[in-house]
């Protein structure tokens, strides 16, 4: 005989994911007494210790703790997938990692897009920049992850195309290579360059410059899309981005030129990450299926 539930499982995930009991509680709107209960149970007939208790950082899972929680997390979405009798029977909570620039570009809307088709989901954002959002899908204290793939290798990880932006050359008003149609990157080169420097996003900035045999000179690196814009604007100097917000305008107000690049450069993949070694729940499959649909009809199509 099984002897452990469903809901012991439930409740032991959510204080690995939160850090504690009462933030457990707190997440599922149940007792605190119940989670700690459950803990015990588990530990019990288990008998194991699964959390350990450190300073200022709340419970922290054990060895065996972290085994049992990767095992009870692929079970938990199993059954949840088990569970879904179909479209409509679709609910829940999803939290959805965004990289700090794509996010606002394509998340709302997806997020109105897909409540409206599955409205029991709670869907939640939660932004950060590429390298945290990944240990957080790895460690399966979140499901999906909305990033580019920008070299992003990682046996841990399992990326879901879901489409892809071309790079473009952010030019001040009345800089020469305005004045053209599309810009080379060999061209941009001979100009002073503001590069954007978060983790991976750098590497694949420069990669455009080393694809089309130039080296850019860099005089600033700027880990804020909107610092890149607004320093381009003021004639500090050009850049290249990917990510492209409707409006031409850096947040002081001035305006940039945007071009379209002429070299063909590689495309910048627009993936969902979630954990390799981890089955993707209904909820999460269901955000899936959506965002290629909708990043499709917006011309965002993978490759």
């Amino acid at each position: 005989m099984i002897q452990f539930s469903i809901r012991q499982l439930e409740y032991f995930v959510a204080v690995a994911k939160h850090g504690g009991t009462l933030q457990a509680a707190r997440a599922l709107n149940v007792s605190q007494p119940s989670i700690s209960h459950a803990i015990c149970m588990l530990e019990a007939n288990w008998g194991v210790s699964l959390f350990v208790r450190q300073h200022a950082r709340g419970l922290q899972l054990t060895a065996e703790g972290e085994l049992r929680f990767r095992q009870a997390l692929r079970l938990l979405r199993e059954a949840d997938s088990l569970a879904q009798r179909g479209e409509k029977d679709v609910r829940g909570v999803l939290v959805v990692g965004c990289f700090d620039t794509l996010g606002p570009l394509v998340f709302p809307a997806l997020m109105k897009a897909f409540q409206r088709r599955y409205p029991d989901v709670q869907l939640r954002p939660h932004e950060g920049h590429i390298a945290d959002l990944l240990s957080q899908v790895a460690d399966g204290t979140m499901e999906l992850a909305l990033v580019y793939d920008t070299s992003l290798a990682d046996g841990r990880i399992r990326l879901h195309d879901i489409g892809a932006s071309l790079p473009y050359a952010v030019l001040p008003v009345g800089h020469p290579l305005a004045l053209q149609a599309d810009v080379s990157v060999v061209d941009m080169a001979r100009y002073p360059f503001i590069l954007i420097n978060p983790p991976h996003s750098r590497e694949y900035f420069l990669s455009l410059f080393s694809h089309a045999g130039a080296r850019p000179h860099v005089v600033a690196e700027v880990g804020s899309f909107e610092m890149v814009r607004a320093l381009v604007a003021n004639g500090h100097g050009v850049s290249i981005l990917v990510t492209r917000p409707a409006g031409d305008l850096a947040y002081d107000g001035s305006p940039l030129v945007c071009r379209p690049l002429r070299d063909t450069p590689p495309p910048q993949r627009i993936v969902l990450a979630s954990a390799a070694d981890l089955p993707l729940s209904a909820i999460a499959q269901a955000f899936l299926d959506l965002a290629r649909d909708y990043l499709a009809g917006q011309g965002m199509c993978g490759g």
